[in-house]
């Protein structure tokens, strides 16, 4: 009689007490960038904005964990205002160490762009770095899992998504930039929060400025106290003295003056410096070109002065130009914020082109140049610079009228000068790129000169000390007298060989010159206003400048309209 298999009459079941599914730790993070919250101001839809809000990110992924019964939410991790473009935030920091701790093994997104807008950081979190610390990442809206990724299709597409994130970020950082600059070229304010003393009022599609009685009343007592010899230190104390609240925590409760019952803070010496050097308060806009930051840039530098730009009269000022530029020079002399020369050591001083030509109106003295370093809130510095009468300070009978001019201002005024010129006198472009090359040649032949004969004298010192050698081989000069003259021809030799790159480098100068020369004649008379002045150009058109007060200059030219015949050819 066959035997029946027990085999098939046995069957499996799992036991009663078998370990429980894995039960995932969730970190929710969610981020929104500045840019991306002013942009939304501009979406005709409310709820697309809405959508992207803080909140919103969190409750897509709470509804998310609450539909598993593997996940239970350790905490949410959140960046407000911070650019998806790198990964240097606060809340990923802080929950990137909860990861590492082994706090939390999953992390939820609402959608990949939330997470990072660089495509190869991006991945390489998802691809490299979370699947070696055991993290599973879900992204709900792209219908991410890491889990369920497998094969290069998964990987592609995830790809495809944050390559498409970075270059919505490189649009919007172009858009959000180049709306600033026109908002800026227009006057409008585009900065935050409105600097202390003044209040920002939307007026049409235009930010303006205008003076809060009280707080504006205070940054006069600054300037005032500053002026009359206080240091900063000195000033931090009458202010704390006055209980006097410091701007952030005005901006925060709106409280001036702070209760006698609440806690005061004292002014950091830097905020007191921050207002008596900014020339937002002599009615100034100060603008630097990559003073934002610029898309995946976000090393802090000092700004070169041809990228910043300042706008002058933009609002009602708090000081006078005269008493913002007394307080600079005193700044100047300082040797905690600058060196023994006057002049800070982190933001380099520029060229001063209008030195020796640009005297007081009323005294005749030449006009003092005076500069004052501007630091942005992104931590970034630029130089502004202004011209004083120098005899306006003098306590004696002899003292002159006040007066001051900022650089910007009186670019654009003798720009302007120049221009007109060009257009009521009979000259032509021909005429004045012909003058500056003859002024050139003649500079070159010159140059030229000198370095044939300074070729002769090193030929002729060359020769001698052929003919001393032979001497010596002769028995005619002993080894001392050789030695001795021989040291004394090499003397002379490297002093002309010295003298011949100098004349070298002028040679090469003149002809840079010339060029810078021809080119700003061509852009002035073809009707490019923002061509570029330099020393050179105001030597080779401008005799002296004269200033007088309420910004208006004379300018007495190098040459005669007389000089020159035909009209003005662009």
């Amino acid at each position: 009689m066959p035997r029946t298999s027990k085999k098939k009459n046995t069957v499996v079941k799992p036991a009663a007490d078998s370990s429980p599914a894995k039960i995932f730790s969730v970190g929710i993070y969610a981020r929104l960038s500045v840019d991306e919250e002013k942009a939304g101001e501009h979406r005709t839809c409310g709820q697309a904005r809405k959508n992207e809000s803080i909140e919103t990110q969190i409750e897509i992924a709470k509804a998310f964990v609450r539909q598993r019964e593997d996940m239970r939410i350790f905490d949410c991790y959140t960046d407000l205002g911070r650019t998806g473009t790198n990964f240097e935030r606060e809340g990923f920091e802080r929950m990137m160490r909860d990861v590492r701790v082994r706090k939390i093994d999953c992390i939820i997104v609402k959608d990949l762009s939330r997470f990072g807008r660089n495509h190869i950081e991006t991945g390489n979190y998802i691809e490299k770095i979370f699947p070696f610390l055991g993290v599973r990442f879900i992204a709900v809206t792209d219908n991410f899992d890491s889990m369920n990724v497998s094969g290069q299709d998964g990987t592609l597409g995830v790809n495809l998504k944050n390559l498409v994130n970075e270059m919505y970020a490189r649009d919007i950082a172009a858009k959000v930039k180049s709306s600033r600059r026109e908002k800026w070229e227009q006057g409008s304010y585009t900065g935050g929060v409105p600097p202390y003393g003044y209040r920002a009022e939307w007026i049409g599609d235009k930010k303006c400025l205008f003076i809060e009685e009280t707080t504006s009343d205070i940054v006069k007592k600054i300037f005032d106290l500053f002026l009359s010899g206080k240091n900063m230190k000195e000033i931090a104390v009458w202010l704390y003295d006055e209980r006097i609240e410091r701007p952030s925590q005005y901006h925060k409760t709106g409280q001036i003056y702070c209760p006698q019952d609440g806690e005061l803070l004292q002014w950091p010496k830097a905020t007191v410096k921050m207002i008596l050097t900014n020339p937002v308060y002599m009615g100034c806009l100060v603008q630097g070109s990559t003073c934002g930051k610029d898309y995946m840039m976000r090393d802090r530098h000092d700004i070169d002065s041809e990228d910043w730009s300042v706008k002058d009269h933009t609002h009602e000022p708090l000081v006078s130009e005269d008493v913002f530029f007394q307080a600079a020079s005193r700044f100047e002399k300082s040797s905690v914020y600058c060196n023994k020369n006057g002049f800070s050591k982190t933001v380099p001083v520029d060229e001063d082109i209008f030195r020796g030509i640009l005297y007081c109106g009323d005294c005749g003295a030449k006009m003092k140049r005076v500069t004052q370093v501007k630091t942005f809130s992104s931590k970034d510095r630029v130089r502004i610079y202004s011209y004083n009468c120098p005899q306006a300070n003098r306590i004696d009978g002899q003292r002159c009228v006040t007066k001051s001019i900022t650089l910007s201002a009186l670019t654009g005024l003798v720009r302007e000068a120049v221009r007109q010129e060009f257009s009521l006198s009979a000259m032509r472009l021909k005429d004045l790129t012909e003058v500056s090359n003859r002024e050139a040649e003649t500079a070159k032949k010159e140059c030229n000169s000198q370095l044939a004969a300074l070729d002769r004298k090193i030929e002729e010192l060359t020769k001698s000390g052929s003919e001393r050698y032979l001497k010596y081989r002769k028995g005619e000069l002993s080894e001392g007298v050789f030695l001795k003259e021989k040291e004394e021809l090499g003397q002379r030799r490297a002093l002309l060989q010295k003298q011949r790159l100098d004349a070298t480098e002028r040679l090469r100068t003149i002809e840079v010159q010339t060029a810078e020369k021809n080119h700003f004649l061509r852009a002035l008379a073809r009707g490019r206003g923002k061509a570029e002045l330099t020393a050179e150009v105001l030597e080779t058109l401008i005799h002296r400048i004269e200033v007088y007060p309420d910004h208006r200059i004379k300018v007495i030219f190098a040459f005669k309209r007389s000089d020159f015949t035909g009209g003005l050819q662009g």
